[in-house]
């Protein structure tokens, strides 16, 4: 072999001198001291001594005391595997299956793994199959589980099942595949373990042979999913007396994960009697066996699981245990329970209010923030936004951003704690922690200049675009608004366009509403377009977009004349207290568009349209009064409506004035 990657040269011969310093170079090893090994091997590996090669390998691999290179790790791992060391030639081979900076060599990989198989009981009887190892990056010791290395017994014949699964470097063969898995699951290796227990395609027997194996090593989900199997009858005969059997004798052994599997078992009915006693029993053996996190994740899908029959009342007595067992977040789910209600449950925010001031005292982090949000709102407790705030900035220091918004809230809109300029800090935190919808309240802030005097269209304009990067809907519709009047930026209707499009098609009913518009009366109108958006607008109750397709409908614009429709519309956006709506509604019933004509009728709207300050009902209701339609005549009344009209600028009271 050529020294060209720089191996330690020198004669190749066995010597005393040569094992001596392997041993120091294992020791070494062993107490994390890698430089040290690394210089103990050099001398070791001067003579023929595969076990020291084969280490100086496992160096290169780990970067272990050198930097990590796998192809001088390849170099060494083959020096060992031609002196015939079997975990030499099985790490080798694990290289050319799976390495990064080694070419995939299946065939040879295959050939060096039929070599290990051969001798590797009597090569792992004289160096042990791991090694924990410290990572010189993170200092941080690895165990026996985490880290070991091809030496270990069964991991060469492991390699050979899974090439012959997957056909590379040899024959696609299914029984040589399990053949091989199973060998090395007999010599313990618990990646073959566990794959023979949890592949369905293995079939039941097998997976129920090697899930009992699988519990030795303190392993009980491959056993427990077997169970399952055998009562669901999922890819296997059903057998519900064998599954019911393994889950209980699991359950009764005091395994944690069986018990919470067997009470949601007893809870749905799954191939056995429903008995939530029974179900709460094994619950509260679980909670003494400290799995309350798992309880609570049954709690949980008591109450808000699609695939959980809705129990809110089993729910209840689940969060409990839970809680009583230790886990605190358990505290804020039966406040979310009482404070949504679930199924026949209704709601009780005073029992919520109590549950979540309890996750407080417990110092949960959600806790804070949902007392905040009771506390803000006025539900299970009066309103307090003094003490709001300070709910929401405990929740804050624990990791809970969305506080700073909420903060910002309060100090930017509540009347008795106004502070604009603590407003802008707390969403100026907000939307640096990932908040978009701060980046929106920023842009207005900034926009109208509240709490950042003077006004800066420019900063709000930027604000409004860093929205649109992160997708938020109202950054698509106030950038759109800027746009349309040049705020902050240079007007571009064709920009706003695109821009309330994108609003839009997240569902804003004001951007549908507002393409309408444009449509309709901006640019070269498409009164058939703006008949189509102000429809979906409309579908969302915008009452301006039911306003102007009832408009569209009455006149014929961009879809056939209805007057019946339009009525209809307008009857919607005057129940939302549209003061022209509700003129419509009068001049529908004063002409019969669309209704039986009615004197009486449209003048009660002209003047309910006038007393909210329309003018167009104003100058309806004055006509109607002076001519006495619809109601007793009263000239000086309805004089006094047109005036009125006529001063809000409308050029028919003017008119008829003069």
């Amino acid at each position: 072999m050529k020294n060209s990657n720089h191996l330690p040269s020198g004669e190749i011969e066995l010597t005393i001198e040569s094992e001596a310093y392997l041993e120091l170079a294992k020791d070494s090893l062993l107490e994390y001291q890698y430089e040290d090994a690394r210089q103990e091997l050099e001398v070791a590996v001067r003579s023929t001594n595969p076990q020291a090669e084969y280490l100086f390998g496992v160096l290169y691999e780990h970067a272990l005391g050198v930097d990590w290179d796998e192809e001088k790790a390849l170099l060494w791992y083959l020096r060992a595997a031609d002196h015939g060391y079997a975990p030499a030639q099985t790490a080798a081979a694990s290289l050319y299956i799976d390495g990064d900076d080694v070419a995939a060599d299946y065939g040879e990989a295959y050939r060096l793994l039929t070599l290990a198989v051969q001798k590797e009981d009597a090569d792992a009887e004289y160096w042990p199959g791991w090694m924990p190892v410290k990572f010189p990056h993170t200092e941080e010791c690895c165990d026996e589980d985490e880290f070991r290395m091809p030496a270990q017994k069964g991991y060469a014949e492991y390699l050979l099942g899974c090439l012959h699964t997957a056909g590379l470097g040899v024959a696609i063969d299914r029984e040589k595949a399990i053949n091989w898995i199973e060998k090395a699951a007999q010599k313990g290796f618990r990646a073959a373990v566990f794959e023979l227990a949890q592949t369905s395609g293995y079939g039941i027997d097998r997976n129920e042979v090697w899930a009992q194996k699988a519990v030795e090593y303190g392993e009980y989900a491959p056993l427990i999913s077997v169970a399952l199997r055998y009562l669901d009858g999922n890819a296997t005969p059903q057998n519900i007396e064998k599954g019911r059997s393994i889950l209980t004798e699991l359950a009764d052994k005091g395994i944690g994960s069986a018990q919470i599997t067997l009470a949601e078992c007893l809870i749905k009915g799954k191939s056995m009697p429903k008995d939530a006693d029974k179900a709460l029993h094994y619950l509260s053996l679980a909670a003494k066996m400290g799995d309350a996190k798992l309880i609570t994740g049954l709690g949980i899908a008591l109450y808000k699981s699609e695939e959980t029959e809705i129990d809110p009342d089993l729910a209840v007595k689940s969060l409990e245990l839970a809680a009583s067992a230790g886990d605190d977040e358990a505290l804020v789910e039966l406040g979310n329970l009482y404070f949504d209600g679930a199924g026949e449950m209704l709601p009780n925010q005073e029992k919520a209010f109590t549950y979540f001031v309890q996750a407080v005292e417990k110092d949960v982090p959600s806790g804070w923030e949902l007392l905040g949000y009771c506390l803000y709102e006025g539900k299970g407790a009066l309103q307090n936004r003094r003490e709001s705030l300070d709910c929401y900035e405990k929740a804050a220091e624990r990791g809970l951003y969305n506080s700073y918004y909420m903060m910002g809230m309060i100090y930017g809109y509540d009347e008795t704690l106004f502070n604009y300029e603590k407003a802008v800090s707390y969403f100026e935190k907000s939307a640096k922690l990932g908040q978009t919808d701060a980046l929106i309240r920023l842009g207005t802030m900034h926009l109208h200049g509240v709490g950042t005097m003077p006004p800066d269209q420019e900063k709000a304009f930027q604000y409004f675009i860093q929205a649109t990067q992160a997708d938020n809907g109202l950054g698509w519709e106030w950038a759109a608004y800027c746009y349309y009047w040049g705020y902050g930026t240079l007007q571009n209707r064709q920009k706003a366009l695109q821009f309330y499009q994108k609003a839009a098609q997240k569902g804003s009913c004001h951007s549908q509403y507002m393409l309408g518009y444009i449509y309709g009366y901006d640019v070269t109108p498409d009164f058939k377009k703006a008949a189509r958006w102000f429809r979906k607008a409309a579908r969302q109750s915008h009452s301006d977009a039911q306003l102007k397709l009832g408009f569209y409908y009455h006149h014929g614009r961009g879809v056939k004349q209805n007057y019946k429709t339009a009525f209809k519309l307008f009857t919607q956006a005057a129940a939302q207290g549209h003061t022209t709506a509700m003129h419509n509604i009068g001049d529908a019933y004063e002409n019969g568009y669309g209704v039986e004509k009615d004197e009486k009728q449209a003048f009660a709207w002209y003047r309910k349209s006038a007393e909210l300050g329309d003018k167009c009902g104003m100058f309806g209701a004055g006509r109607l009064l002076f001519g006495g339609i619809g109601t007793q005549p009263n000239q000086e009344e309805g004089r006094c409506w047109i005036n009125k009209a006529a001063e809000a600028g409308l050029q028919d009271a003017i008119d008829w004035k003069s």
